[in-house]
């Protein structure tokens, strides 16, 4: 069998070395000489998996994104071709969900706010699995979360919403939405100038999913008037092409990382890896644990970041995203140095998530509130 698959998708050779003959290719598109030859196809959310591409694999048999998102394969296409697809749900929802806390945390100790934790109003856009990972950690926060998600709100998903109106009136509106143009709920462009309008200074928004979730032309003219929102964007519109007019108005911009933590990108190779020997009927012998670098961090005592300050510092010690967001200004404004921020997003020292950290509590409730933010908390006698 041979599989062909995006090179910046990690452990692959460990996982499906012994499965069949590996190819990697670079950059956006495979080449059409591995296409000619290829069984199976993996890729990330940068390659287009369309009628074009697929009319030059003609043995193809499945393929997969090693990503949440799956817009960007045709999935009619490949269901005319009857060839199996798969996606990685939930693989990295907890790096995005410590992205969205790591980021509050560092606006609101920038802003001298983490002292008002308790009296902030938190809207999820979308009760996804990242969109879920970001409202528990900040519920263990002492934030008061809620969800809207009118689709699931219709499913009768008892946490999720439809009052747009209280999404614009909260003091943190964090989206994870796919991107989807048709239906009763289309989300390209969901927060536009006019709701861009209804905003204020005293509120913060965090873009982590698509890019044209939000007009950006439109933020650089609500920005322009004065009295605006917070904004963190770890995605823009038209990426890897950025519009440089709109980064003097970030507090924090990073290229589209939110979900790289090694835990994300190594569990999104292992969710594909699964789904292909599933459908080729071929064992994978190799877990998760086996292809993840052990962590040795110093364990804590829950004591000495009990509160907010020393916790925030902690989190902003394990992942300093003030230093993607330096990468992102100085590298990331031209297409190619975009894409090589993704590509190399720290190559040398990979982004661990809060899991890898032990944290010794001395009560339930410690316990309970430190495993919601994400740590491996237990109780000591």
């Amino acid at each position: 069998m041979h599989i062909v698959a995006d090179q910046n998708i990690p452990a692959l050779p460990e996982l499906l070395g012994n499965v069949g003959h590996l190819s990697s290719y670079v950059g956006r598109t495979p080449p059409p000489e591995l296409l000619e030859t290829a069984d199976a196809l993996l890729v990330r959310s940068i390659t287009q998996v369309d009628a074009a591409l697929l009319k030059q694999a003609p043995q193809l048999k499945f393929v997969a994104t090693a990503t949440i998102g799956k817009e960007h394969l045709a999935i009619d296409a490949l269901d005319a071709r009857a060839i199996q697809w798969a996606n990685a749900p939930g693989c990295n929802a907890d790096s995005v969900g410590e992205y969205v806390l790591t980021a509050v945390l560092k606006v609101l100790q920038q802003q001298h706010r983490l002292d008002e934790v308790f009296d902030l109003d938190v809207a999820i856009v979308g009760a996804g699995h990242t969109g879920t990972a970001a409202g528990q950690r900040l519920a263990a926060l002492g934030m008061n979360v809620h969800y809207y998600d009118p689709p699931l709100a219709e499913q009768g998903d008892s946490r999720a919403h439809s009052h747009w109106q209280r999404v614009l009136t909260s003091d943190i509106i964090s989206l994870h939405v796919p991107l989807t143009r048709k239906g009763l709920y289309p989300t390209h462009h969901l927060i536009d100038i006019e709701a861009l309008q209804s905003l204020h200074s005293g509120q913060l928004l965090i873009n982590a999913c698509r890019g044209a979730v939000i007009d950006n032309h439109a933020v650089i003219a609500r920005c322009e008037q004065g009295e605006c929102p917070t904004l963190v964007f770890d995605v823009f519109e038209g990426e890897p092409e950025v519009n440089k007019a709109i980064l003097p108005y970030l507090a924090i911009a990073t290229p589209h990382i939110a979900g790289h933590s090694l835990e994300g990108k190594v569990g999104g190779a292992y969710q594909v890896a699964t789904a292909l020997c599933k459908h080729f009927d071929i064992p994978l012998p190799v877990k998760l644990a086996d292809v993840l670098p052990e962590v040795n961090w110093r364990t804590l005592g829950a004591v000495s970041i009990q509160r907010l300050p020393d916790l925030a510092k902690l989190v902003l010690a394990l992942y300093p995203i003030d230093e993607d967001d330096r990468m992102m200004r100085s590298h990331g404004l031209t297409a190619s140095g975009f894409d090589q921020l993704r590509k190399n997003y720290r190559k040398d020292n990979p982004r661990r998530q809060l899991n890898n950290q032990s944290i010794a509590c001395h009560n339930a409730a410690q316990v309970i509130r430190f495993k919601q933010l994400g740590f491996n908390a237990y109780q000591v006698c």
